[in-house]
């Protein structure tokens, strides 16, 4: 059904390209939940997404497509602040798109465009996050002049970046780790004062006892954390309650911790160190069986273990042959302190330590 859907929207894009002479906005042709990927959960350029949703056979659609798509300086707005992804929306696949958007980006917003009525389409939906869930800002109506479009555009960007100016931590705790030290960056580390409260409540569950704490550095990313927000408001919903994460270890290699930050956690390095509950990625309770995948600077001897809130919600046993949890289930499990987990979303870094083992 994807490649289907794929093949759809390049039809789409090549039959308005062969209409007009201005460039057209560039439609993602990837699946919904992969341009989400690309644009809302996108943590190094997040952008808004604007869902295209027409009725190639409408007049509306071909007015729309002159005088609003056509339009070069509002082509090139949406070109540089939106993702755009299409849906040609038949009579046949309309329940196909509802399903969709449930599925993807919440019953709620499926249940709004299920609401319009069709002598509003097309339809430009633009999503962006409020308060860690994925909302309708604005529905951009087939009937709207071009400039009240650029307008409502220009209002959705400015609504969209406000998000990233302070993370919303509301209702987020864990254990002893508080969130009041949060701030604004993207994707840095901030070293925690060896003196400051803070430090103390990591170091008293990392279990400094057994090692010499060298420093902690708090791992800082905005997007990060809203991704997180909202996977875990999808699995408290469907489990009927919250208490759904962990706060777990992961030992990597000294240098794959920095990657890891940068990049996310990576699937081309799964089964690296064994996938005997799962071919995803893996955490334990136990900061000493962490300690052992976690390999030491050669030069100063110093180790690294990353401390993450992990969204294991409801876990079953994994086997070596898993590449994903089953269905209603978030993640495996094997001995007892093991998590392993298939996506990013689950996983929101927290503190990154570095420490030297006592002799």
């Amino acid at each position: 059904m994807i490649s289907f859907l794929v093949i759809e929207q390049e039809q789409f894009c090549h039959s308005l390209a062969s209409q007009m002479t201005t460039k057209l906005p560039a439609f993602c042709q990837d699946s919904l939940d992969q341009v989400l990927m690309n644009s809302l959960y996108n943590w190094t350029n997040p952008r808004p997404l604007a869902l295209y949703i027409y009725d190639d056979q409408s007049p509306a659609t071909q007015i729309f497509n002159t005088l609003v798509l056509c339009s070069e300086s509002l082509n090139a707005y949406l070109v540089e602040n939106f993702v755009l992804w299409a849906w040609s929306l038949t009579q046949k696949n309309y329940y196909e798109l509802l399903t969709t958007l449930a599925t993807h980006v919440g019953e709620e917003i499926a249940t709004v465009i299920h609401s319009s009525p069709t002598e509003l389409y097309p339809l430009l939906v633009c999503l962006i996050f409020n308060q860690g869930e994925i909302k309708i800002e604005c529905i951009i109506q087939g009937i709207m002049s071009d400039s009240e479009v650029f307008g409502h555009l220009i209002q959705v960007r400015d609504t969209f970046s406000d998000q990233f100016h302070l993370p919303d931590t509301t209702g987020l705790s864990l254990t002893s780790i508080q969130t009041e030290n949060w701030s604004i960056p993207a994707s840095t580390l901030t070293q925690v004062s060896l003196e400051s409260n803070e430090f103390r409540r990591v170091a008293v569950d990392f279990n400094e006892e057994a090692s010499s704490i060298v420093r902690i550095d708090r791992i800082e990313n905005t997007v990060w954390l809203m991704q997180y927000l909202n996977q875990k408001r999808i699995v408290d919903a469907r489990l009927g309650h919250n208490d759904t994460e962990k706060l777990l270890f992961h030992g990597c290699q000294y240098a794959a911790a920095e990657q890891i930050l940068q990049q996310a956690f990576d699937h081309n390095r799964i089964g690296r160190h064994g996938a005997s509950y799962g071919q995803g990625f893996y955490f334990s309770t136990r900061r000493d069986l962490s300690d052992r995948y976690a390999m030491p600077n050669p030069s100063t001897g110093e180790k690294r273990i990353l401390m993450c809130r992990v969204l294991v919600g409801r876990s079953c046993k994994g086997d070596p042959t898993m590449t994903t949890c089953p269905s209603n289930y978030d993640s495996t499990t094997g001995r007892s302190g093991i998590y392993v987990v298939y996506s990013n979303r689950h996983i929101l870094p927290e503190y990154l330590i570095t420490y030297k083992k006592n002799l």
